[in-house]
């Protein structure tokens, strides 16, 4: 029996499981609709706005050519115009959320469609690789089969929550993506997790950082100095609780860390893998909480649809859970 047909569309965030489905034997069209949600501005505009306020921030922040990505972002984004076309889709996704803020959109766009094509989910939050399950990218032939196994239909309750996190992460305030965090999201229970990760990117109410900004500097205060590509590694295998980012958005924010005083580069070269980077004394004090890191950003941050910025009351993650708005 097959597994798919050539009327079917695999969608994942990434390509990086493509050649495995079809080691595996999977003879469907493949469609990789990747946009970092997770950083970067997310507001409710048109989609043509939407598309070009998002391809502004990805060539900016990753150094890459604004025509180039701008043409690859809108043929993502007209694919799923087109997915009416298909008979089956089949959606490929795990636990951290850069998968699940994407797959929230995809779940808000495909529920918009008017007769559109049966829809299902693989989705996972775990797997027996070593040293640490990462992404689905790590797993082979046999264990895409696996996983496939697990699929599940995808129906109003999923399209349902997809545009309801859609608009809490779209908002200004962060305050209705806390109660998906705290409720449960049991239409997909993994993306509630992913949730309460992304919050956790707001700025700290102790000293502003972020977690993927506490983290980087608790690493370079263990460390002494160490690369940039060191630091990637051990946040991804030691330190992060829910792995979610690629190299280059890893180097966006190491370069924010150093244009706001809070890291330094020791020794400098032409990538941020091989630069050698150092706490500042700015850095130690902020970890100390003897400074805040929201009076020294170099730039405004975006968590979704909050705005962070310089000098003005920022939304603020609390020790204990919840969200607050202060100075």
């Amino acid at each position: 029996m097959a597994l798919d047909s050539k009327r079917t569309l695999h969608i994942r965030c990434g390509q990086d499981i493509e050649g495995g489905l079809r080691e595996a034997g999977f003879v469907g069209d493949f469609l990789d609709f990747s946009d970092p949600f997770c950083q970067g501005p997310v507001h409710d505009l048109p989609v043509d706005e939407f598309v070009q306020m998002r391809s502004a921030f990805i060539a900016d922040a990753y150094g890459l050519p604004p025509d180039e990505v701008m043409v690859e972002q809108e043929r993502r984004y007209s694919a799923l115009d087109a997915v009416k076309a298909y008979d089956n889709l089949v959606l490929w996704f795990e636990h951290d959320h850069y998968d699940q803020l994407i797959l929230a959109y995809l779940l808000k766009r495909l529920g918009e469609l008017q007769g559109g094509p049966a829809t299902e989910l693989v989705c996972i939050d775990d797997y027996p690789v070593l040293p640490r399950f990462t992404g689905l990218g790590q797993l082979g032939p046999k264990d895409l089969l696996a996983i496939w196994e697990q699929r599940v239909p995808v129906g109003p309750a999923q399209y349902a929550l997809g545009s309801a996190v859609w608009r809490a992460l779209a908002s200004p305030s962060p305050e209705g993506l806390l109660d998906f965090a705290q409720g449960g999201t049991p239409a997909v229970p993994q993306m509630a997790g992913a949730i309460d990760r992304h919050l956790s990117e707001l700025p700290s109410s102790r000293h502003g950082l972020s977690l993927t900004e506490t983290l980087s500097l608790r690493i370079l205060a263990e460390q002494g100095f160490t690369s940039g590509g060191r630091m990637f590694a051990a946040l991804m295998l030691r330190y992060e609780p829910r792995p979610y980012l690629g190299d280059l958005m890893y180097w966006y924010e190491l370069d924010r860390l150093v244009r706001g005083g809070a890291a330094v580069i020791r020794t400098d070269a032409d990538s941020w893998r091989d630069r050698v980077l150092a706490l500042s004394p700015l850095g130690e004090r902020i970890l100390m909480t003897e400074d805040d890191w929201l009076a020294h950003i170099p730039a405004p941050r975006h968590v979704g649809g909050v705005v962070i910025t310089r000098g003005k009351p920022a939304w603020r993650r609390l020790p204990r859970g919840g969200v607050k708005l202060m100075p």
